[in-house]
């Protein structure tokens, strides 16, 4: 009977549904505006979609706004910067509780370091004879947690550098002229202020840190998942994470890292991630 049905009316396949849960908006390093980053999710047909800035939540609610006039479902989260050694490691905590008032003076304290940061920064350019204003390096910020990205906008309209990636590699990149160490914070502290404010920590961009000791190491120490689907990830490395999320239950999340343009032309929602990633996070939290 089933069978005759199906040949009649045709089996109903199973829904598929897709987010985007790693997207910086304007109010860290990302170009777009929270509401341009749910209107383009929705032109992708994307379901979920998820603003993570650096150390910010501001752009978390204009999201969720625009979010319900839209029908696109935003997933709060924050990405920690966080440091081990003189290398970047970042930690996204998702469903973190952003509206409570000791988590946002938290990272106000944080993004108050990046400004100090921020400067030692522009005092090394001036070193170099590549002088920028710190003024036009926090215009250029406006809302957001300042950061290089912003200090290289500045040195390519003072024209020190004919492109955005020179910046990196000639004066602010790790072990560069200009370069100055962020305000020590362990991943190990990312994790523990994420789960004091009720999130659920997930490593971001798993990969590029070529340190998979250090993978192994954040978990055993408690991570509560791994940024899977990645444009940037070979079959090899996705193997490779797919195996540690299932032999230690992880979550696999993931997402295109998408800064608007600034970094690269990855677009919102190249990549595929299946809407069971916000189904698990729900779940953990």
């Amino acid at each position: 009977m089933i069978t005759i049905f199906n040949q009649i009316f045709g089996a109903k396949k199973p829904e598929k549904k897709y987010c985007d849960l790693h997207i910086h908006s304007t109010f860290s390093d990302g170009l777009l505006t929270p509401q341009q980053i749910v209107a383009s999710a929705k032109e992708r047909e994307l379901d979920a979609v998820s603003i993570v800035d650096h150390d910010a939540v501001g752009g978390i609610e204009p999201a969720i706004q625009i979010g319900k006039k839209l029908g696109v479902e935003v997933v709060p989260a924050v990405e920690m910067s966080c440091m081990v050694g003189d290398a970047d490691v970042h930690i996204i905590g998702y469903y973190i509780d952003y509206q409570n008032k000791k988590l946002i003076t938290v990272l106000n304290d944080i993004q108050a370091k990046r400004v100090d940061r921020a400067k030692k920064i522009v005092e090394k350019l001036t070193e170099q004879g590549a002088d920028v204003e710190i003024k036009r390096v926090l215009e250029i910020a406006g809302n957001g947690a300042v950061g290089r990205p912003h200090i290289a906008q500045a040195l390519l309209e003072e024209g020190h550098i004919s492109s955005y990636d020179e910046a990196f590699w000639k004066y602010i990149g790790y072990h560069c002229p200009a370069y100055v160490l962020k305000e020590r914070l362990s991943p190990l502290d990312a994790m523990k202020l994420i789960k004091d404010f009720h999130g659920v920590s997930i490593l971001a961009h798993p990969m590029i840190y070529n340190n998979r000791s250090l993978i192994a190491y954040l978990i055993d120490q408690g991570i509560q998942g791994l940024e899977l689907w990645r444009c940037e990830h070979s079959d090899n490395e996705m193997r490779y994470l797919n195996n540690l999320i299932t032999n230690h239950h992880l979550i696999a999340t993931g997402g295109t890292d998408c800064h608007g343009g600034r970094k690269g032309k990855i677009l919102i929602g190249e990549s595929k991630v299946p809407y069971q990633a916000v189904k698990d996070l729900k779940h953990a939290r």
